[in-house]
């Protein structure tokens, strides 16, 4: 027989007659664990609930562990509802779970904390009654999301197709940010073109950030773009990018190895109007990134990828012959009339700041070899009497040259 109502106003009061009916406190998610309702509870919880109510979404760590667990994945392949045990490195006390599905899309899932005794039969059978009432408000929400979402990456898009704001623009994306706040635009980029598939997902890892607010986000191509800021003091902010940036890109690398996925991030912006310009730097990373794997492996923000930042400037004007190097020239000139690598081994020994090991162990060449190419560049080109701005304008128009064959 049924235990609950055929239909409720909201999920607030769905999960409180849910916990009434089975003496149990309950939460209500959306797909990306973000909280939706939660029933009243006795002052004894565990951590994770009360984390989850103070941030409105479930922390995190254990979303990652239920993952890794294998857990998750268990409570979305079933139609009924599965008893965790605790896990309680991550706070996270006994629990059942079930997933509220329509057909196979995820809309969601109700959790019930374990009490003294075990959950019996029929307080299962009212959770999977509960999952059935709440699919109905879940697919109205869900429905909305997608507009408002759909709606918003429109709008996205259509700003940074252009590096004017019109007024209209303008006075939207102030009401959609707060004011005063470090904003940065993320560029995601995939390998391949992103799906409808691979779109859903990256959008659930990036909703279980808790170092970030998004502010919008749209596909274009083969990149995901995030305006967002961080959840930390100003003072703190870069640090706290760099840092979230490193474990950020690792999970996505992690579950997403076949699209090969780097982020590029802009400098820190205050204004609306900086928004098309955070976009370029954004891109300027991970097309740098792209081109220079080795080097820029661990750069992720326009900070950090230092002098590579005036490289396609560089690039650009050699190619239209504005700007020349005789050291670098006189140097390709000897390698294509002596089939040597003077040039390459005068790159790597500046990147590795003359350590012969490191560059004979980079180009698997003996060190005596390079000591060798050093003393003949030396020889053509009096490198070792020129100053350090003078190196770096060499190395720069080294890379330079390699950012325009690449292309």
């Amino acid at each position: 027989m049924p235990f609950l109502q055929k239909s409720y106003e909201s999920l607030d009061t769905l999960a409180e007659a849910i916990g009434q009916a089975i003496r149990a406190p309950i939460t209500i998610e959306n797909r990306h664990h973000q909280l939706l309702a939660y029933s009243t509870h006795p002052d004894s919880t565990d951590p994770a609930r009360i984390a989850t109510i103070i941030g409105r979404r479930v922390p995190e760590a254990v979303i990652e562990d239920l993952w890794e667990s294998g857990i998750l994945q268990e409570v979305i392949d079933q139609d009924e509802p599965v008893v965790i045990p605790a896990r309680l490195a991550v706070g996270l006390g006994e629990r059942a779970a079930i997933v509220i599905k329509q057909h196979d899309e995820v809309l969601g899932y109700i959790w019930s904390l374990a009490r003294t005794n075990p959950f019996s039969t029929q307080e299962l059978a009212i959770l999977q009654e509960g999952a059935t009432i709440a699919k109905k408000l879940l697919m109205t929400i869900a429905m909305h999301e997608r507009r408002i979402s759909a709606e918003l990456e429109r709008f996205l898009l259509d700003v940074l197709a252009s590096p004017t704001l019109t007024d209209a623009n303008r006075e939207r994306l102030n009401e959609l940010a707060p004011i005063a706040v470090a904003s940065r635009l993320t560029v995601i980029e995939c390998a391949q073109p992103i799906t409808p598939q691979l779109a859903e997902r990256l959008h659930y890892v990036l909703a279980t950030q808790e170092a970030i607010e998004v502010v919008l986000h749209a596909i274009d191509g083969q990149q995901l773009l995030v305006w967002h800021y961080m959840k930390s003091e100003l003072s703190d902010e870069e640090t706290a990018l760099i840092a979230w940036a490193e474990r950020f890109e690792q999970l996505l690398q992690d579950k997403f190895s076949e699209s090969e996925p780097r982020l590029g991030i802009s400098r820190r912006f205050f204004e609306s109007d900086m928004l098309y310009a955070a976009a370029e730097e954004a891109r300027r990373v991970t097309t740098l990134r792209r081109k220079f794997p080795l080097e820029l492996s661990t750069s992720r923000a326009f900070e950090q990828i230092g002098i590579y930042q005036l490289v396609p400037e560089l690039a650009r004007r050699i190619g239209l012959r504005l700007e020349t190097h005789p050291t670098v020239e006189r140097l390709q000139h000897y390698d294509s009339s002596h089939q040597t690598e003077l040039v390459k081994t005068l790159e790597w020994y500046f990147y590795f700041d003359g350590n012969v090991k490191r560059v004979a162990a980079h180009l698997h060449i003996h060190p005596n070899t390079v000591l060798y190419r050093i003393r003949r560049i030396e020889e053509l080109t009096n490198i070792t009497q020129v100053s350090l701005p003078e190196r770096s304008m060499i190395y720069l128009a080294i890379k330079a040259g390699q950012y325009r064959l690449e292309d």
